[in-house]
């Protein structure tokens, strides 16, 4: 193997590239961000950005920033996020028939609330919801980091009524501990709803003309147990508590025994009554708790 014994230069190794697309020759402007160098117009970015405005509008004295590729403005930023924002502020339309990546929305939604842009955050939030890789766990996450308070409602509830065993670990990071949390308590709440219905029968609206009150009460107790809590308590069931009550046959099985007119009463006043949607509650204050939290943040 050959070595190279031939002196290199440090400068010459670390020297900036410029940009190839965007380093214009009448640009006004000189960023530096991870080893590459941009000469943008400020035109273009005091029209979009109230950040770089009152930047540009400071009086500049003896500072020579962003005046010459030998003092750049230094950008903190990473360099895939800066591009993708000189993407949408020169070249947005470009994307009207392609495919953008999610990043690439991410990204514009991420440098737009940091240097104040709100058409990149207008455009990052419509969009986003509608990429094919946007999932209600980055819909979460995106929404404690830029403050989209809509979007926890969204994500959660897109969420909550998932069974726990096919959100994934990484479901579960994206999201964060205090969101995850906040779903496992409410699934834990709507499990002993389950169990509360289905262990406890409405009760039987008899009819004046009921024969034996107690039979009739039995038997509509093993069928609520029979035919109801069963299917709402299988592992596998994706029906929903009203729809499983539809499913009733009451000219088969048990309820076929039963007095049609306390049978007819009976699942009236349990229509009536909807003990079947008391999860909403747990949901929207669950889900409230979690905006408030991303709000003190």
């Amino acid at each position: 193997m050959e070595v190279d014994d031939q002196p290199h230069s440090v400068e010459a190794a670390t020297s900036p590239v410029h940009d190839e697309r965007y380093y214009f020759s009448d640009g006004g402007v000189i960023f530096l961000c991870e080893g590459v160098l941009y000469k943008l117009h400020k035109s273009r970015l005091a029209m979009k950005s109230d950040f770089f405005r009152a930047m540009f509008e400071m009086p500049q004295g003896s500072r020579k920033e962003g005046h010459d590729n030998e003092h750049p403005i230094i950008m903190t930023e990473n360099n895939m996020d800066f591009g993708n924002l000189l993407v949408f502020l020169y070249d947005q339309y470009v994307f009207l028939f392609e495919n953008p990546s999610l990043q690439y929305y991410i990204s514009i939604l991420h440098l737009s609330r940091k240097y104040t842009i709100p058409s990149g955050v207008k455009y990052a939030v419509a969009n986003l919801p509608t990429h094919r890789d946007f999932t209600p766990a980055i819909q979460l996450r995106l929404a404690r980091q830029y403050s989209i308070l809509h979007w926890a409602d969204l994500g959660f509830q897109s969420l909550v009524f998932r069974r726990l065993k096919n959100i994934t670990l990484a479901d579960a990071e994206t999201m964060g501990v205090v969101a995850y949390h906040k779903l496992v308590q409410v699934h834990c709440q709507i499990q002993k709803l389950d169990l509360d219905l289905a262990f406890n029968p409405p009760t039987v609206v008899h009819s004046p003309g009921c024969l034996d009150e107690n039979v009739c009460s039995k038997l509509w107790d093993w069928a609520w147990w029979m035919g109801y809590a069963k299917q709402l308590l299988h592992p596998e069931n994706v029906k929903s508590r009203d729809r499983i009550l539809d499913t009733l046959d009451p000219s088969k099985g048990i309820l076929s025994h039963m007095d049609e007119l306390c049978l007819q009463n009976t699942l009236g006043a349990t229509r009536e009554e909807n003990p079947f949607n008391d999860d909403e509650e747990y949901v929207l204050e669950a889900s409230s708790e979690l905006k408030a939290w991303m709000e003190g943040l």
